[in-house]
């Protein structure tokens, strides 16, 4: 990574840090709320501005909540169901975005061809025009 993009990846979380601080402190929201409206300007998902956040305000020594259960019976770690090879929804609904802009590319590559088809034949008809008057003229 450049120097360049680790200063960038450095200044992100405390950007997100001081605007939900911010927006809790103007705003009176509660944090989950500031997350959810940074994520859905940003296109970042609320997790990933959360650990954001949070990572920041552990590194400034911000007192914080301790962290709760999830629930009982529930285990830790990754859901079953929720892996890149799982079929999760996010994949699935990526590869449907994803063939459908091929499919928007190959409609706009086959009307290229169509139009530098026809262009080209115009071509011809103006080239044989421009043979006839040098014959007149």
């Amino acid at each position: 990574m450049s120097d360049e993009g680790a200063a960038t990846r450095g200044k992100i979380g405390n950007q997100i840090f001081e605007e939900v601080e911010a927006m809790v402190s103007s705003e009176k929201i509660t944090r989950s709320e500031a997350f959810k409206r940074i994520s859905d300007r940003t296109g970042r998902r609320e997790g990933t501005v959360a650990a954001n956040y949070y990572r920041i305000a552990r590194q400034s020594g911000a007192t914080l909540a301790p962290r709760g259960r999830r629930g009982p019976g529930r285990p830790r770690g990754r859901r079953p169901g929720t892996g890149a090879t799982s079929g999760g929804g996010d994949v699935s609904a990526a590869l449907a975005r994803l063939s459908a802009a091929f499919d928007d590319l190959r409609t706009a590559v086959r009307s290229t061809e169509a139009e530098n088809t026809r262009l080209r034949n115009e071509n011809k008809n103006f080239e044989e025009i421009r043979r006839l008057m040098r014959k007149v003229g």
